[in-house]
């Protein structure tokens, strides 16, 4: 080899060289973040356990004062042969909000499949991360499937325009899901994170009018393009990378031959209005549906509100053509925090197409609402279920894993009926959540003369609040932690004779830690004490296993 030869090699490896040795120096004096998904923890019993890394999700969110506010699920570090792993997949539906704990659907699942499978460790763990989309599934995959998982759960799409790292974001890097991909890669390394760290503090530093989660409402902070018109070039770029990288995550899986379940999404189609519409002088249209005016539908073909108003307009009348009005009106809002019927699309093609089992949501929800149209009856707001509409989640991905017999003999199948009494959410939970939405009504987007501003919280108003709403009220404001809340709530309950309350507690607790045999005596004693003597041996036995 000649001698220049080998001075042009030496020439281009050095700088990958001299990147090689930055990298390690900074790993060694701990420069940076390792965004690890999951951190090994102890339980009392010396058992290894993994939890999700509520730090992972600085890697998708720069500058806007976000925190995760991800579940923290246990699972064993190293995998039984009883246990049966679940991971879900997705955003704030996935994560629970704005019931959170056993608000979640996830929840729900493993404690219907737990009920199901006495004899079998149960994991369904939550991955997921409030204001993310595809790309962050699709980087989380990879650590997802080293953990050797029996099946996947997918449920996401809403976020595809205003998710961090999405086509209307904030967080916005480029269109091309390639080159985000790519970025995700290389924030794994320190010396990347040094660059993109000192580019921040020189550039960014000069100018920084964005607005902070405080300022407003995450959903404000993190929507740039607040106008996205149907197949508009942002609105294409959405879909682009939806396909891309779902298509991407199904490859990983399918590559290590792992189960997946995908859902389509569902949207408050009768209730939410559009929350941008191009103009429209409502009260005159309003005038034209009263006289029967033909053009009504005309415009209502190209303005959201027109289709709004004019599927409203039907709902008693011709509930077929109300239904197709009210999916234009959200399809032509501008404002695009509802997933586009296109993506739901998306979904459906690739099951079809990967052979992927697919639980068709949307129709799921359709068959349990007035009309057929999606509205208040399980959903608090624009996308997210109330407690009802996540229990109904949870009961088709339960059916679902049973068509696909990926557990054993279902001899102790629990009936629709039966777990829908059994719902295992706290009253405090839940009356905290339906606060989160009321301030969330009273907030940007649902009032866009509040933008950049919070509104002062409803519960400020509350004249002589229960004990349920007492602690809601102090989880809410962040004054005492959920954990003590439920423990006072447990004894309470238990000391006034309310065993269901303080059952529904005690399963709320098992649920935030199930490596502690405690919680599952709780469980069992209050079982003795309702004469539930099945449902306390459950408990008890579950207890035994730990100790």
């Amino acid at each position: 080899m000649k001698r220049n030869t080998i001075f042009k090699l030496i020439a281009i490896a050095f700088p990958f060289f001299l990147i090689l040795v930055v990298e390690v120096i900074l790993r060694l004096v701990g420069y940076g973040e390792g965004y690890e998904l999951f951190h090994k923890i102890i339980s009392e019993n010396k058992t290894e356990y993994y939890v999700m890394n509520s730090g992972v999700s600085q890697k998708y969110f720069k500058n806007t004062g976000f925190h995760s506010d991800n579940q923290s699920d246990l699972f064993l570090k190293k995998k039984t042969d009883s246990t049966f792993r679940v991971f879900v997949q997705g955003a704030s539906t996935v994560v629970g909000f704005p019931f959170y704990k056993n608000g979640s659907f996830p929840r729900l699942l493993k404690h219907r499949l737990s009920l199901t499978f006495p004899n079998r460790n149960i994991e369904v763990v939550n991955t997921g991360i409030t204001a993310v989309n595809s790309y962050t599934l699709w980087d989380l995959s990879e650590e997802i499937i080293k953990q050797d998982p029996d099946l996947v759960i997918i449920y996401a799409g809403h976020n595809e325009y205003y998710g961090a790292l999405g086509a209307g974001s904030s967080v916005f890097i480029g269109e091309h899901p390639f080159l985000v991909r790519t970025y995700l890669r290389l924030k794994n390394l320190r010396f990347f994170q040094l660059l993109e760290n000192g580019y921040a503090k020189i550039f960014r530093a000069k100018k920084d009018d964005g607005l902070q989660v405080g300022d407003s409402t995450l959903m404000e902070v993190m929507a740039r393009e607040q106008q996205i018109p149907y197949k508009s070039e942002v609105f294409e770029a959405g879909i682009q990378q939806f396909q891309s990288n779902l298509e991407k995550i199904l490859a990983n899986y399918q590559s290590h031959d792992i189960p997946i379940i995908l859902s389509t999404l569902v949207s408050n189609e009768r209730d939410i209005p559009p929350f941008i519409s191009e103009d429209l002088d409502e009260e005159q249209f309003r005038k034209a549906l009263d006289s029967e005016d033909k053009n009504t539908g005309k415009i209502a073909q190209k303005n959201a509100m027109a289709a709004y108003l004019l599927g409203q307009y039907y709902l008693e009348r011709q509930p077929d053509s109300a239904k197709k009005y009210l999916e234009i009106a959200k399809e032509l809002d501008l404002l695009r925090f509802r997933a586009p019927e296109k993506i739901n699309e998306i979904i459906q093609q690739l099951s079809e197409r990967e052979d992927v089992a697919l639980v068709d949501m949307k129709r799921v929800f359709e068959a349990r609402s007035e009309s057929g149209i999606i509205g208040d009856e399980l959903l608090t707001e624009h996308v997210h279920p109330n407690v009802e509409g996540n229990f109904v989640m949870a009961d088709a991905f339960y059916n679902k894993i049973k068509e696909l017999q990926l557990l054993g003999n279902w001899q102790h199948f629990v009936s629709y009926q039966e777990a829908y009494r059994d719902i295992p959410i706290s009253k405090i939970d839940s009356i905290r959540g339906k606060m989160i939405v009321q301030d969330l009504k009273r907030s940007w987007p649902y009032v866009l003369d509040m933008s950049g501003r919070n509104p002062v919280r409803q519960y400020h108003f509350l004249q002589n609040p229960s004990f349920e709403e007492q602690k809601a009220i102090a989880l809410y404001s962040g004054k005492e932690k959920w954990e003590d809340v439920m423990r006072l709530a447990y004894h309470t309950y238990l000391k006034d004779g309310d065993f269901e309350n303080a059952l529904k507690v005690a399963q709320s607790l098992i649920a935030e830690f199930p490596e502690q045999a405690r919680v599952y005596e709780m469980a069992a004693n209050i079982c003795l004490q309702m004469k539930r003597p099945e449902y306390a041996k459950f408990y008890s036995d579950k207890a035994e296993k730990l100790k």
